[in-house]
């Protein structure tokens, strides 16, 4: 059943709205039934509808069963790892009819089910990563006080930041507003007709609400992650969400999330100081924290993450990220951080999103190429980015070649596509 849309959104939480999606409104009590109705679920699962892949999902982690979880575009070659067999037949399912929601979710958090997710390819081809419920769930915080909140759903959910933030809002009972791949006016509109209180994203997501046109002061924590932020972001978020606290995750697909920080200042936890290592600027985390994966890159009990760092006070283990470490484009022998100049670039006023890659030249390896997208409204030159540019950056650290667009290219998980 769904509930109308016309209902106060306040009455429909009081009613246990889970999800929004398409204009269709699901309750906690349509999810209930239409898993009691449900004999089976499908073991391999792509995104084609958000409630039916949720439904599934919890169907598959009832019955401690094993799911795969795919991106609805996602082609089979694409993969590694998964076998025929893993694919179609759908699997019996059951679960006592006289059980209530709170006998559900809790049979959803103690599963024995391993989930299969794949990485973004954001640097090249998805590697498969399976994870427990244990694994998943390692950030979520459960308690009454987090009852009356109202999420905007804002990431792929079969990846790992959708997943964690599934995970947080049913273990709470809470609303999921489906914001994900839509529209700056689609995402305002909801935002204020569902009274959003929290919501976690990547920059990029933030960046394409800009720029900002009226404040949400019923937001009261965004979380962003995924990608290296700045300040201007920052900024501009306060201006957006006036009265919301913004903390900075790091996660990853291998390991979910590690640490928090207000800014992009992190620190090393006091519970994960023996389980991270820093050798030549690259983090290393313990294998312990990680999924299963046959694609890791480790050395004794160490992952190396690919993600370099550099040290702000490494006695209280303070650190700033720097970049991935296959991102490093070589110029004339030069290693660019292309984060590091797409940085600079951002802070230009009237710059809404920049994407700094390199393409193959025979003499030099590499020329660095700038694509820029602007704010609506706003009307830059490429000598204006030149002469920004000029004042701080280095020389070899300016883009040869710049191009205002449209759209840059993006991931399905929501971050910048890098090849």
């Amino acid at each position: 059943s769904l509930v109308g849309s016309e209902m106060c959104i306040r009455d429909s939480v009081n009613m246990g709205l889970f999800l929004v999606d398409q204009h269709k409104l699901y309750t906690y009590e349509d999810l209930l039934q239409r898993i009691n109705a449900t004999k089976s679920y499908i073991p391999l699962m792509q995104t084609n509808n958000l409630y039916d892949f949720f439904l599934n999902m919890i169907l598959s982690l009832i019955s401690d069963q094993p799911l795969i979880l795919l991106d609805s575009d996602t082609k089979m070659n694409e993969l590694e790892g998964i076998e025929n067999t893993d694919i179609n037949e759908p699997k019996n399912i059951l679960f006592d009819d006289k059980a209530d929601i709170d006998d559900l979710i809790n049979s959803v958090l103690t599963s024995k089910s391993e989930i299969t997710i794949f990485t973004s390819g954001t640097t090249g081809q998805p590697k498969k990563v399976v994870h427990t419920i244990g694994t998943l769930t390692r950030s979520t915080r459960i308690s009454f006080k987090y009852h009356s909140q109202i999420w905007a759903f804002a990431f792929n959910p079969t990846h790992m930041a959708g997943l964690q933030v599934f995970f947080q809002a049913f273990a709470n009972k809470n609303a999921l507003i489906n914001v994900f791949n839509k529209n700056r006016v689609e995402v305002y509109e909801l935002l204020s007709e569902y009274h959003v209180t929290h919501i976690s994203a990547t920059p990029t997501f933030y960046r394409l609400l800009l720029p900002v046109e009226k404040s949400y002061p019923e937001v009261c924590r965004v979380t962003l992650g995924g990608e290296k932020s700045n300040t201007k972001l920052y900024e501009s978020m306060l201006l957006i969400f006036p009265n919301a606290r913004i903390n900075n995750i790091y996660a990853s697909t291998e390991a979910g999330s590690l640490f928090a920080a207000k800014g992009d200042l992190f620190q090393i936890p006091v519970e994960l100081k023996d389980k991270i290592k820093v050798e030549d600027e690259e983090l290393l985390i313990h294998n312990s924290l990680l999924g299963k994966s046959d694609s890791f890159s480790c050395v004794g009990d160490y992952y190396h993450s690919g993600d370099l760092i550099e040290w702000m006070d490494s006695d209280k283990g303070l650190f700033r990220f720097k970049s991935r470490k296959n991102e490093l484009i070589n110029v004339g022998g030069y290693k660019i951080n292309p984060g590091e100049v797409e940085s600079v670039i951002m802070q230009f006023d009237g710059v809404q999103q920049a994407f700094v890659y390199g393409k193959p030249n025979s003499v030099l390896g590499n020329i660095l190429c700038a694509e820029i997208k602007i704010e609506e409204g706003c009307s830059l030159s490429e000598l204006d980015i030149r002469h920004w540019l000029a004042d701080k950056l280095q020389e070899f650290k300016i883009p040869r070649k710049i191009k205002f667009v449209e759209n840059i290219a993006l991931t399905r998980t929501g971050k910048l596509k890098r090849t």
